[in-house]
């Protein structure tokens, strides 16, 4: 199982690690040894123990394989708080240049989960998806009949896609896209800036057709708070982004 680690004593070679899971909550970790590599808010791997008592710990296997993020990626709070960032900076310095009256969704005000902005030139609701990291495994994956480039890959949460089918199917969607890093485990994409319009309704006609590949995200499998799986979709597909910037 996965986890965020939380707290740690080194001394005493434990911690917590919060398992993201509702049916287990927060568990004591225990260590042999601390790896270096082990740091507060890394995702660690490990085992789920039952003492003799019946009460269930944690036995510290490895650190899980990330690629470096601005915030653990099943840290779900700090994303948001940091989405929240983003989307007053998108509106304030970026849609200017689109010449469009898009602002953010007043009704997030009370409703912080609700879609991110709305659109008063056309009278719609959009939503933004700021992507600072790229999917550098998409390789292995196909987009029709060629391999994704990681280059132009980004990923649409399967929650999102539900979500926005039931409540808002003519919604927009912006991709705000400017990688941070640029390579990972050997594997190398192009410096990438720019922000992609979609109409909702043609991504979820690729979805619905089989088109796009959906993928389950390994450090996800038992987490009860994050979106487990996610699509991909790749914004050199001129038939579905139009690029604005």
């Amino acid at each position: 199982m996965e986890g965020i680690l939380i707290s740690l004593d080194r001394n005493a070679k434990r911690g917590q690690v919060d398992t993201r899971n509702d049916a287990i909550g927060i568990l004591t970790i225990y260590f042999q040894k601390i790896p270096d590599a082990v740091q507060l808010n890394c995702t660690v791997k490990f085992d789920v123990v039952k003492s003799k008592i019946g009460n269930l710990y944690a036995k510290f296997i490895s650190v899980a394989d990330r690629n470096r993020t601005l915030f653990n990626t099943e840290d779900r709070d700090n994303w948001y708080i940091w989405g929240e960032e983003e989307e007053k900076d998108f509106v304030e310095h970026i849609v200017p240049r689109l010449g469009i009256d898009l602002r953010i969704n007043p009704e997030k005000a009370n409703k912080p989960w609700e879609i991110d902005l709305y659109d008063y030139t056309h009278n719609r609701y959009a939503d933004l998806k700021a992507q600072k990291t790229p999917f550098f495994t998409a390789g292995k994956y196909k987009y029709g009949e060629k391999p994704y480039n990681p280059t132009y890959t980004v990923t649409f949460n399967k929650k999102d896609y539900e979500n926005y089918i039931e409540n808002h199917p003519d919604c927009d969607i912006y991709f705000w896209v400017y990688w941070s890093q640029l390579e990972y485990n050997n594997i190398t994409v192009d410096e990438l800036y720019g922000v992609w319009r979609t109409p909702f309704r043609k991504m979820a006609r690729k979805i619905q057709a089989g088109e796009v590949v959906l993928h389950a995200y390994i450090h996800r499998e038992n987490d009860d708070h994050n979106a487990r799986e996610s699509y991909l979709f790749h914004l050199a597909d001129a038939d579905v982004f139009e690029r604005l910037i």
